[in-house]
């Protein structure tokens, strides 16, 4: 009986799982899928819930719903004891500090009361926050994905559309876009399309209501786009169905742009509260600490707590807030990711100097040397004569603004010229690659008309490469035309071979991505691939509109950004620490007048603007607060360049290198000018 029943299971499985392998291989494994998907957040769960017991349910339904969107393969004892752990680890973070600050400050009486009440009591926060954060990160998550994932919508409508004018099938259709497409929604539709293969949708028509009412809380109209081509299939005149499908494309488009607007105004607001943050509310600090140290009479303006609110406090909250409005900008557009062993590149970490290659450290750090010598050797004697005998005190009298300067300007100067060497020419083959896609872009409907006139395609790829002769493409279209003729290959070796495809290196996905949808379409014949260059064409062109008029429109903030990165901040914080000395002079003779004035009995409500003269003197000296300065002004303006470049150019880290590189001592050396200039104006004043 039961050498049967194991028999029949046998019999029932083995058609299924020959199947299922048969799907794996056209599909893709969704369970391996699903395991590429783990981040840290899913090994976060599985340890703490090793570690900590909690219930195995979730009383928020919502969570599963978020964790079967996510892919994740994870327990609900894991969840629901992740933010346990978070709570943990954030205990043992913030205890030791606020014990720290309560033995300071009322057993040794080295720090004021202050610090405890607004440092100490908010830091037994942070756990609860961190936990709060942990419990809250999968819906976060779900939100991320969804809002990068609506961007790729023209892009897969455009797939599917272009499939249906081809060949009227609903489920070519959906392989196709999702073969192409990228981002979750074209994660979904491979699944879909896999378990309607597998029995799990009685249609593919059911599988697609799914992801249209799955996606359509988040994009209306794509929901309306997948019901319209649902809809095309029914149609039995070509030229109505023609029409359906091009109204789809056209909907999607104007909708994707709609998008767009909503998303460059809900940009305009976080990036002026990212100003407030990184700049202005670090000037009005430099001029209120001194003030508040005299009026509160505590020593706030101490060295330490300089370095902690400047170098450490502030730039960390602006490095965090730059990061969650980034995290909002819509993946428009990848940019073409150039690898080390790319043909033509010198060896890394080597640059080429006319005919030398020599390292990059040695070049950075000559002119490292040669900048402090400038600064230390060359202008510090202009204003500081040598010293007569070279003791301690001459020395450290002899160092003073221009040697702070050049060691700044010194170690400054050799990491912008390492990252430049670094990066030059990697960014030079990134933008002849950039101007190849422009190229390939008009390329296309030369190809297509040359294979709508049913030529065969080495010919129509010849034709191209002569028509453009003199633009870097042609040379693409030349060698795959040479592959066919004569080495005898077809038209996908000829492009994706390992070893003498014309593709091997050009690193574009937008190039390789369009010439696989190329072959795809070929295999249907060469007029149905001239109509689907047509398209492609097409969908290249809107795609190349949104990212222009989302440049366009964002440039008022990218603008604004870099001229306070580049000159507005760093000059403002240059005058301002010139001045910051005079102010605490000004107090200090205020307080000494308030004084006098109180011990002859002649004003005793001047004295409550100064309780105690004796904290001005814990502000650090005017050395320590350039230095402090100095610090803030490269983390700022490090910052506030990352955010500009990432908003133009998405996540491309080439162009936030040389941007950093070109922008960075030029602003620094704008700082320590503009200080050093107020200093003598208020000197000679």
């Amino acid at each position: 009986m039961r050498q049967s029943r194991r028999r029949k299971s046998r019999q029932q499985k083995q058609p299924e799982d020959n199947f299922e392998e048969k799907l794996k291989i056209d599909f893709g494994d969704f369970d391996n899928r699903k395991k590429e998907k783990k981040n840290w957040y899913v090994s976060f769960c599985r340890k703490a819930g090793k570690m900590f017991k909690a219930p195995n349910s979730f009383k928020d339904p919502n969570y599963k719903k978020a964790l079967d969107f996510l892919n994740w393969d994870l327990q609900p004892k894991e969840v629901n004891a992740a933010p346990t752990l978070a709570l943990m680890i954030g205990f043992i973070i913030a205890l030791p500090v606020f014990l720290y600050l309560l033995y300071a400050s009322f057993i040794t009486y080295s720090l004021p009361s202050m610090f405890l009440i607004y440092i100490g009591l908010p830091i037994l926060i942070v756990p609860f926050m961190l936990s709060a954060f942990i419990q809250k990160y999968p819906f976060s998550a779900v939100n991320l994905i969804k809002m990068q994932s609506v961007t790729y919508i023209p892009e897969i409508i455009n797939y599917m559309v272009m499939s249906m004018k081809l060949s009227p099938n609903l489920e070519k259709a959906v392989d196709f876009a999702a073969e192409h497409g990228k981002g979750k929604i074209a994660d979904d539709l491979k699944e879909v399309s896999w378990k309607a293969k597998m029995g799990g949708y009685k249609s593919i028509e059911e599988a697609l209501d799914e992801i249209a009412y799955k996606w359509g809380e988040e994009s209306d109209v794509f929901k309306h786009a997948l019901m319209i081509i649902r809809s095309s299939v029914i149609e039995v005149d070509d030229a109505k169905r023609e029409v359906l499908l091009d109204k789809a494309a056209s909907d999607t488009l104007s909708g994707m742009q709609e998008d767009m607007n909503k998303y460059v105004s809900q940009m305009k607001q976080p990036s002026i509260y990212l100003y407030y943050v990184g700049v202005l509310l670090p000037l009005l600090l430099i001029i209120m600490l001194p003030i508040g140290a005299a009026m509160a009479g505590m020593a706030i303006s101490k060295t330490i707590y300089l370095i902690l609110m400047y170098d450490i406090g502030i730039p960390l909250i602006t490095i965090l807030f730059a990061k969650n409005i980034l995290a909002k900008r819509p993946p428009i557009y990848t940019p073409p990711k150039i690898p080390d062993d790319y043909p033509g590149l010198p060896k890394k970490g080597y640059v080429k100097l006319g005919k030398s290659t020599l390292p990059i450290w040695l070049v950075s750090g000559v002119f490292a040397v040669i900048v402090f010598a400038v600064f230390a050797y060359g202008l510090e004697p202009l204003l500081n004569p040598m010293p007569p005998s070279w003791n301690t005190a001459a020395v450290q009298n002899y160092f003073h603004f221009f040697s702070i300067a050049g060691a700044f300007m010194a170690v400054i100067t050799f990491f912008s010229l390492y990252v430049y060497f670094g990066t030059k020419t990697k960014r030079r083959v990134q933008l002849e690659i950039v101007k190849m896609e422009k190229e390939f872009q008009d390329s296309l409907y030369l190809l297509a008309s040359r294979l709508g006139e049913n030529r065969p395609m080495e010919e129509a790829l010849t034709y191209t490469a002569d028509f453009m002769k003199g633009k870097k493409v042609a040379s693409l279209f030349e060698k795959t035309a040479d592959n066919i003729n004569n080495l005898g290959m077809t038209v996908e070796g000829a492009l994706f071979d390992p070893v003498y495809g014309s593709l091997k290196n050009i690193p574009s996905t937008l190039i390789k991505g369009s010439f696989r949808l190329i072959v795809d379409s070929m295999k249907l014949g060469v007029q149905q691939a001239a109509r689907a260059l047509i398209s492609l064409s097409l969908q290249l062109r809107d795609s190349q509109k949104i990212k222009e008029k989302i440049r366009v429109m964002l440039e008022e903030i990218t603008s604004m950004m870099k001229s306070i990165a580049f000159f507005i901040g760093p000059l403002v914080l240059g005058i301002t620490t010139a001045l910051q000395k005079i102010i605490i002079n000004a107090i200090s003779a205020s307080c000494n007048q308030s004084t006098e004035l109180v011990s002859s009995g002649t004003n005793v409500q001047m004295m409550t603007l100064c309780k105690s003269p004796e904290a001005l003197k814990s502000i650090p000296s005017a050395k320590v607060f350039l230095i402090i300065m100095a610090i803030y002004v490269i983390e700022v303006t490090v910052i506030l360049l990352f955010f500009t470049s990432k908003i133009e150019e998405g996540d491309n880290e080439l162009s936030v290198k040389m941007s950093i590189a070109k922008t960075l001592p030029i602003a620094l050396l704008l700082f320590f000018l503009s200080a050093f200039f107020a200093a003598m104006m208020n000197v000679t004043g």
